[in-house]
């Protein structure tokens, strides 16, 4: 596997698009794919790479080249490339991200959707669900009891205690931040334009002193470092660093935590369409997701694979994102919070 990184930052909400769903296609069969190459676009964290490229590698005979970046750089590149497309799959990023671009993407339904649950299927015929995404809290356990500072949901966050200590992307650009900041106005607010949930968003950017960390995965390692007591951040990458052993723990706000669907999607005029079919559908394959499931900080989305080390989402406080409101407003709450930041500096 060869593997490119680029700066950037890593950005995430399922929203019902009325078209109609392309027919099921099957991707090429192994022997067509096998000796040819497939580029991935990708902002997901090394783990999740390491565990499913040669897994696909050995399955299909297929050589992946994967170029890492965040989810925004990643857009970007892909506008840019449009004309001479250099990419063939972009693995990752909000699914709701994905709809509001689908103009990016070739019509793809893969012959596993059948066996993914609801939140996993494909209703548009431009996206692949694949796992979920939840937001939370990351707690450094050492840092908080330093502080003698207890966080357990939104509104510990605007603790005297953690004025400056609380670490945040940048919704604009990031997907996990701005699915942070969507969880958090619907949680707290009760949806996306009350004045009670907006009030909040300003009352936390005064928490954060100005300061805005630039990559996603930044923000989990600051907290795990001790630079930050907390951060607002997405349950698979604070799982990585639980597993590693760093002194933090994973909080669900007790206002509710959302959970999105992830997604991987073929990109309009991909040089080679077919392995890029064929990388979609070992995503959500059988195999695939049991990888997710077993050996990655991801929630699946396959019909009867669950998640070990993590609580079922029964035993989470959790709220329901409206994704068609969010992939309709997204540059509305954008514009809004971008105005909250300008106004606190």
């Amino acid at each position: 596997m060869r593997h490119t990184s680029l700066i950037g930052t890593a950005t995430v909400a399922l929203a019902a698009l009325t078209l109609l769903i392309a027919p099921v296609e099957k991707a090429a069969a192994q022997g067509k794919v096998a000796g040819s190459s497939v580029v991935v676009y990708t902002p997901n964290e090394q783990a999740m790479l390491d565990n499913l490229i040669p897994a696909f590698e050995r399955k299909t005979g297929a050589k992946v080249q994967v170029i890492t970046a965040g989810t925004g750089e990643l857009y970007q590149r892909i506008r840019s490339e449009a004309a001479k497309p250099q990419g063939d799959v972009l693995f990752g990023g909000g699914a709701a991200q994905a709809e509001t671009n689908s103009d990016l993407w070739e019509k793809y339904v893969s012959s596993e959707d059948g066996a993914m649950v609801e939140a996993g299927k494909n209703r548009t015929g431009f996206f692949t669900p694949y796992q979920a995404d939840g937001s939370n809290l990351l707690v450094n356990k050492e840092a908080a009891a330093a502080a003698k500072v207890t966080i357990t949901s939104y509104a510990d966050l605007l603790k005297p205690e953690l004025k400056g200590k609380i670490a945040f992307g940048d919704p604009t650009s990031s997907s996990s931040a701005f699915a942070q900041l969507t969880n958090m106005l619907k949680a707290v607010g009760g949806d996306y334009e009350s004045d009670k949930g907006w009030d909040f968003v300003r009352k936390l950017v005064g928490q954060l002193k100005g300061v805005t960390i630039g990559s996603s995965s930044q923000v989990a390692k600051d907290v795990a470092a001790g630079e930050y007591i907390v951060a607002l951040t997405y349950e698979p990458l604070s799982l990585n660093f639980v597993r590693a052993g760093a002194p933090v723990q994973i909080v669900y706000p007790s206002e509710g935590a959302a959970f999105l669907p992830a997604a991987i999607q073929v990109i309009k005029g991909a040089p080679h369409p077919d392995a890029a079919k064929a990388f979609v559908d070992f995503i959500v394959s059988e195999e695939g997701q049991k990888i997710i499931a077993e050996k990655t900080a991801g929630r699946p989305l396959r019909a009867g694979i669950t998640k070990p080390g993590l609580p079922a989402l029964s035993e989470i406080p959790t709220v329901q994102e409206d994704g068609p409101y969010v992939a309709k407003h997204r540059s509305e709450i954008v514009a809004k919070y971008k105005k909250i930041l300008e106004q606190a500096l």
